[in-house]
């Protein structure tokens, strides 16, 4: 069985959960940052503007990107508690092999060695598409475009694809059906000046909340929203119309 890389007291310390009220002698200040990064959330398609708080070559906080259009200076609580991955204990910085202990570490190249002989052992045995590649939709394109090269030229499989076959590309899909494009055809700033909302499938409530705020800036102006989900999410306890499809 893995270990904690921390005591649970330590994990606790550093990343919660947290008391809900202010202990005694107020919150620790956290410092001054060196310099502020202008960037990008990584959780979510929306990339909302981020400015990263950067001290001593470390991210220690993470501020809206006032000026950003999308956004406009609103994070959800994703974006706000997306740089303590950077820091966490949790995260992998070197290879790690499964032993009876648990996880130990090895160097890189005795690593590398191991993954390239099981590779050319599946493949031997059962072909080159005996292996596939599974990438992620919060890599740039640069680093797509080279998985893609590295999925068919160096390990020869057709077997490639990423997380967002479990969500974007259904209303990718969708989209090309309805409106001869796959992916949204008209600007975010769109929803705030309709008459009409319709959100098929979609908790974005939850997963992202930014677009919440865009459309409840339409009902403000007094649009109407209709949600189809087989879901009871928050987004359609509050719509006019609500289809449990």
């Amino acid at each position: 069985m893995a270990r904690l890389p921390a005591p649970d007291e330590a994990l606790t310390r550093a990343f919660g959960p947290h008391l809900n009220y202010e202990p005694p002698g107020g919150f620790a200040r956290r410092p001054a940052p060196d310099r502020k990064v202008n960037t990008h959330c990584c959780f979510c398609g929306q990339q909302c503007g981020v400015t990263l708080l950067v001290k001593d070559e470390k991210v220690i906080g993470v501020e809206p990107w006032e000026e950003f259009p999308f956004n406009q200076g609103k994070l959800c609580p994703k974006g706000v508690k997306r740089y303590l991955q950077n820091n966490h204990p949790d995260r992998l910085l070197y290879p790690l092999v499964r032993t009876g202990r648990g996880f130990d570490r090895i160097p890189w190249d005795e690593a590398l060695d191991l993954v390239a002989e099981r590779v050319t052992r599946l493949q031997a045995r059962g072909g080159r598409d005996s292996v596939a590649v599974l990438s992620g939709a919060s890599l740039t394109n640069e680093k797509a475009y080279l998985m893609g090269k590295f999925a068919r030229l160096a390990l020869g499989t057709r077997h490639i694809d990423y997380n967002g076959r479990l969500c974007m590309v259904a209303a990718g899909a969708a989209n090309l059906k309805a409106f001869g494009i796959d992916r949204a055809a008209n600007p975010w700033a769109d929803i705030v000046t309709t008459d009409l909302v319709m959100v098929l499938g979609s908790n974005v409530s939850e997963c992202s909340p930014i677009t919440t705020d865009y459309i409840w800036r339409a009902r403000d102006r007094g649009a109407k929203l209709i949600v189809v989900d087989p879901r009871l999410t928050p987004i359609a306890r509050t719509a006019d119309l609500y289809l449990p499809v």
